[in-house]
């Protein structure tokens, strides 16, 4: 099994209509997505994370060309260079 993690660092100009779209977003999704904020994060503005457990590397490359992307897209075209993400994918060993 795997936590699939996408960080979103973005700008304080622009994070509360990123978060409201991001939860429009999830509450669209079957794929049980949770979204959490970064409690005293290193970086500048806010940080958030959508993390989802997945069993396999199929389920993560699903994630990635379904709601990832999607996000993706929408911060390339609102808030370029306000908001960034990446990813993170951990395996569970106990």
């Amino acid at each position: 099994m795997y936590l699939y993690n996408a960080s979103l660092i973005v700008e304080e100009s622009v994070h509360n209509d990123l978060i409201i779209w991001t939860k429009q977003l999830l509450a669209t999704k079957s794929t049980a997505v949770r979204l959490l904020k970064m409690l005293d994060s290193p970086h500048e503005g806010h940080t958030y994370c959508l993390q989802v457990e997945v069993d396999s590397q199929e389920d993560i490359q699903e994630l990635r060309i379904g709601l990832i992307s999607e996000l993706q897209q929408y911060i390339d075209h609102h808030h370029r260079e306000k908001a960034f993400l990446f990813e993170s994918v951990m395996e569970y060993l106990a």
